[in-house]
């Protein structure tokens, strides 16, 4: 359990409406706990007309494609997958082909063993490691994305066997998870996602007959049991970050989707409603995520994007605003993967995504790809190289002609800033003539709402890429519950590309998922021009230090010099210690330090990073320990629950008073 101080603080920073919303959802858990307690379980009312042994007719299909258009080379990867989960073996995170037991054990988080509790929701603490093991790992196989990969390997092979393998584990999951009872009930984000893909396997299964009599009618009282009670706790205040968008999401879909039920409509209406309010609410106007954390940003797009789409096939669009928001998070994303294969790992990632659709989750291609179905944008498709997969089960037969959309040369970077969101690119260079070089600069607040939950505290900090390959990495996330030491370490200052003021972090943390004093930065200088470009900025997080401290840093990109300048300036009127930290991708070879150069290979560039001479240089490289909460530096974290060992460059020394640092960065 947190402790007493936790909570205070997390109180204080609630408003006066959040905590009376907090107040009366717990009055509401309270009344239904005893209900359920009592085996008073409410029951669905249906439409005039609903006929019970009808076969069963939605308001729309999922998939209106021709099945003989899917690619073969698809085929192999799917019906693999698809058999082994059959075979009850799931791959998540960095578990792979992890057996789920038979019959599947629901309850349980597969990585350690730990059983979590199946006592009245009100009793269940999720984040309880020791009582419950790691929340996400146990709600993963609760999400049901495999569900949509039978239903998918079922569409092109026709084999009854993976329908029946849909319906079978969905049963066995009603048979394990009585209403009210266990964490697959606690969280309503988890049971937003659940129905998303419950409406997705269904759909397209639904023509081999099998979604009919008890099965039928159980899936429709669990389904009207999700949307009553997500929508009756709709997340609000410091938590309506992107929880309140999939519960949204799970409910407008599945509502639309199960329109017999007689609540339906007005479900439908209501979580509409809160889904054009937030794409608003929690996007700003250059498309970035007000979260801070762009990982979340793929996610709330997918579950802006099925919604979108859903209303369109059901001739009830969502507003014009919402679709051009919709239109600039997509930009956003587009814009900012161009100069790399992987996106920058800026703030929290846990890997969330809404549908299994054949792709993986942070597959940029795939994204560009499904943007380029809706938006007349030429930057949608600069990086796919070929057609998605996840783009053939949306839009086969429903979106546009795209003849060539994927035949169009890698064209020239360009520097770009995104002023609200506070990001700036200064980019230059074509992979077509392998001088390709995209540095992005994080001049961006803390994170959403007053707890800024899936912030970092890496103001300043910059991502260099170089022809396509991290150079300067973020290191990512790696951990929320499992290993609270890491899930420090990797939200800390000194885990990005940035500097510390005497060991401290720009911003204080209070608990996992929350900060207390949040620095503030801001870009003062933008100069872009066709070789890169001048930009600076400067943040406040050290003001509140007895001597205070101000970090100005200035990037200054000349492709044609091929060098990139970084100018510190630390301005105080004391003495402090300082670490200037610059974390080597895992592509990066042959590193060698010698004083104060090191100089590397990354694919087929040499480059040389000279730090300033007045600092002492010292390299550390990520060591595997036998203590899994052994804290170290030199190590990324591409994915939840998976690192490699780096190596990280520590320039440290002393300041008095105001002084300067130049770090010069130099590629052949």
């Amino acid at each position: 359990m947190q402790s007493l101080s936790w909570y205070v603080k997390r109180i204080k920073t609630m408003s006066t409406q959040e905590i009376t919303w907090r107040v009366r959802s717990l009055s509401a858990a309270l009344l239904e706990h005893t209900r359920v307690k009592m085996n008073i379980i409410a029951s669905p009312a249906f439409q005039a007309g609903y006929q019970e042994q009808a076969p069963f007719s939605p308001p729309f299909r999922v998939f209106v494609g021709d099945i003989k258009q899917f690619n073969t080379q698809w085929r192999p990867a799917l019906l693999t997958k698809a058999d082994h989960i059959l075979q009850h073996k799931l791959s998540y995170f960095n578990l792979h082909d992890l057996d789920l037991e038979t019959p599947i054990n629901w309850h349980k988080d597969h990585a350690t063993g730990q059983q979590t509790s199946r006592a009245a929701i009100m009793t269940v603490n999720y984040r309880d490691i020791k009582k419950n093991g790691d929340c996400k790992l146990v709600w993963e196989p609760n999400r049901h994305h495999q569900f949509v990969v039978l239903a998918r390997a079922y569409q092109v092979t026709g084999d009854l066997k993976y329908a029946q393998g849909v319906i079978s584990q969905i049963t066995s999951w009603l048979d394990a998870n009585p209403y009210g009872y266990g964490m697959n009930w606690k969280n309503p984000l988890e049971l937003g996602i659940r129905i998303i893909n419950w409406v997705w396997a269904i759909d397209l299964i639904l023509d081999s007959g099998l979604f009919t009599g008890e099965f039928k009618a159980r899936l429709l009282h669990s389904v009207y049991l999700h949307c009553r009670d997500v929508s009756g706790k709709f997340s609000q205040g410091s938590s309506a970050n992107n929880h309140l968008v999939g519960e949204a999401a799970g409910v407008y879909i599945a509502a639309s989707y199960f329109s017999i039920l007689k609540d339906a409509p007005t479900w439908q209406k209501k979580s509409k409603a809160v889904l054009e309010n937030e794409i608003q609410a929690q996007t700003f106007s250059d498309g970035g995520s007000k979260e801070h954390g762009f990982s979340y940003q793929f996610f709330v797009f997918q579950l802006y994007l099925f919604s979108s789409q859903i209303a369109h096939w059901q001739n009830n669009n969502f507003s014009s605003g919402y679709q051009h928001t919709l239109n600039k998070l997509a930009e956003f994303i587009a814009i900012i993967a161009q100069g790399g294969q992987d996106y920058p790992m800026l703030g929290d990632q846990d890997d969330g995504y809404a549908l299994d659709l054949g792709n993986y989750v942070h597959d940029i291609n795939a994204l560009c790809d499904l943007a380029s179905h809706l938006y007349d944008n030429e930057i949608f498709r600069i990086n796919a190289q070929e057609a998605s997969e996840a783009a053939f089960w949306l839009f086969n037969q429903r979106g546009r002609d795209k003849n060539l959309a994927f035949s169009l040369q890698p064209t020239p970077l360009a520097s770009h800033k995104f002023v609200e969101s506070g990001y700036y690119l200064l980019q230059a260079g074509s992979l077509k003539t392998n001088d390709q070089v995209s540095v992005l600069f994080d001049c961006a607040e803390l994170g959403y709402t007053s707890i800024a939950a899936h912030g970092h505290a890496d103001a300043l900090s910059l991502v260099m890429r170089l022809n396509g390959q991290d150079l300067l990495a973020d290191s990512g996330t790696y951990d929320y519950y499992s290993f609270p030491h890491w899930r420090d370490h990797f939200r800390k200052t000194q885990a990005h590309n940035t500097i510390e003021v005497d060991g401290l972090d720009q911003s204080v943390m209070t608990g996992p998922f929350m900060w207390e004093k949040h620095a503030q930065a801001q870009c003062t200088v933008w100069e872009p021009n066709n070789t890169g470009g001048i930009v600076t900025g400067t943040h406040n997080g050290y003001l509140r230090l007895t001597s205070p401290v101000t970090h100005q840093r200035s990037l200054n990109l000349n492709t044609q010099q091929k060098k990139l300048q970084i100018t510190d300036q630390i301005q105080s009127q004391g003495d402090h210690n300082i670490a200037l930290y610059f974390h080597l991708s895992e592509y990066c070879a042959d590193i060698k330090v010698d004083g104060q150069f090191c100089s590397l290979i990354l694919g087929t560039s040499k480059v040389i990073i000279t730090l300033p001479d007045n600092l002492m240089l010292e390299a550390i490289q990520g060591e595997w320990h036998q203590d899994p909460n052994h804290v170290s530096l030199g190590w990324i974290s591409r994915g939840y629950h998976q690192r490699t060992p780096i190596t990280t460059l520590i320039a440290r020394g002393k300041t008095t008073t105001s002084q300067q640092f130049t770090t010069s960065i130099q590629w052949l």
